[in-house]
């Protein structure tokens, strides 16, 4: 009896050991992955395939979140209009926290949300490093995709949670950028906010004075041609990461890098708009050549061209002498007829007859001629 309650226990023991390493093994690997994806909920379950093979992962080593538009409304609808979020969750995310990198930011098929939109929230919100994608089957606004960004961030395997306060301004962050965007650009809008953001955290404003000055600063840097409602909408934002207390020091160097990508994209753009500039001052000249050897061919057209104007006043002239003869064959024929009754009145009817024929002939000459 004793050797099978010790058998039992040996028993007992090594289950107990073989349950533990399993669910150690199960977290280790959880842990190890570090990845979270976020589904719209209104995609199809061809979509939802789709969308895991395009960010490479399974439901068995990522963790799989679904966003519904009520989320969104949820997470972003103080700061978004219902026409940018929709009534349906389209956009995706796929969410790996790294040690170091820094932000990765890649996105594809969406309209509104852009990368660097991505990036500047991602730093207000606290996230130094991290590997993100956005994307969605087809062409989509990309509020889905946001939302599930710092959900995802929230569920990976660090589990660690945004303050609501970083998350609200974050969320607010995109949204005016996005306004802005389709203002002066989107890559513009992003540098813009960028830099007044960089300037708020140096400078900490205590006054709203202060941070006026700060943001018209900005504004005027660049020239940037914005409504009060734009201005406003700025102020807002910067009023909220003002109180965030963020240190400076901490995220110079990814407000640097920030702005130094997107420069390189404007500047990008300015030097195509520059060469369209050139290019088009030289295909002007060139139509101005064009157009000048163009006049002297038409000018010498007109010279080769001016005999057969005088073509139709010929073709009167020659009907003006053929109506002359006409004439000064009827007045013969009359003198002729006047003769020949002065020589014999018996002979008018045959004369008569004569002056019949003669202007017969000379009708019919007449107008073979016109």
């Amino acid at each position: 009896m004793k050797f099978k309650s010790f058998i039992s226990k040996i028993l007992v023991f090594i289950i107990t050991l073989t349950i533990i390493s399993t669910c150690q093994n199960a977290v280790s690997v959880k842990a190890d992955s570090f990845k979270v994806v976020t589904l719209g909920a209104d995609l199809t379950e061809e979509q939802k395939s789709q969308m895991l093979k395009y960010f490479n992962v399974t439901e068995n080593d990522a963790n799989i979140l679904t966003i519904t538009s009520a989320e969104e409304y949820e997470a972003l609808g103080n700061v978004a209009t219902s026409a940018q979020l929709g009534t349906r969750a389209i956009s995706c995310s796929y969410v790996e926290p790294t040690s170091e990198g820094g932000l990765d930011i890649k996105s594809n098929n969406l309209t509104w949300v852009t990368v660097g939109m991505i990036r500047n929230a991602l730093i207000t919100a606290g996230i130094e490093n991290a590997k993100v994608v956005v994307s969605a089957p087809f062409k989509v606004s990309g509020t889905a995709a946001l939302t599930g960004v710092l959900k995802g961030f929230e569920n990976s395997s660090s589990g660690e949670k945004i303050d609501e306060d970083k998350k609200e301004a974050a969320n607010e962050e995109i949204v005016v950028t996005g306004d802005l965007g389709e203002t002066i650009g989107q890559d513009d809008a992003a540098n813009l906010m960028n830099d007044i953001k960089k300037e708020v955290i140096k400078e900490s404003p205590s006054s709203e004075k202060e941070l006026d000055k700060i943001i018209d600063k900005s504004v005027d840097k660049y020239n940037y041609d914005l409504s009060d409602e734009d201005i406003e909408k700025i102020k807002s934002v910067m009023n909220k990461i003002n109180d965030l207390d963020i240190d400076y020091k901490s995220i110079k160097d990814q407000l640097n890098e920030v702005q130094d990508s997107l420069k390189d994209k404007i500047s990008a753009e300015e030097v195509k708009g520059f060469f369209a500039t050139i290019g088009n001052f030289f295909s002007k000249i060139w139509n101005w050549f064009i157009g000048l050897f163009s006049s002297d061919d038409s000018s010498d057209s007109q010279e080769t061209d001016t005999p057969k104007e005088t073509e139709s006043p010929t073709i009167n002239q020659e009907s003006s002498d053929s109506n002359n003869k006409q004439v000064s064959d009827d007045s013969n024929s009359n003198i002729n007829n006047s003769e020949t009754n002065n020589e014999s009145e018996n002979n008018l009817e045959e004369n008569q007859l004569k002056k019949d024929n003669t202007n017969s002939e000379d009708v019919s000459s007449s107008t073979v001629n016109q």
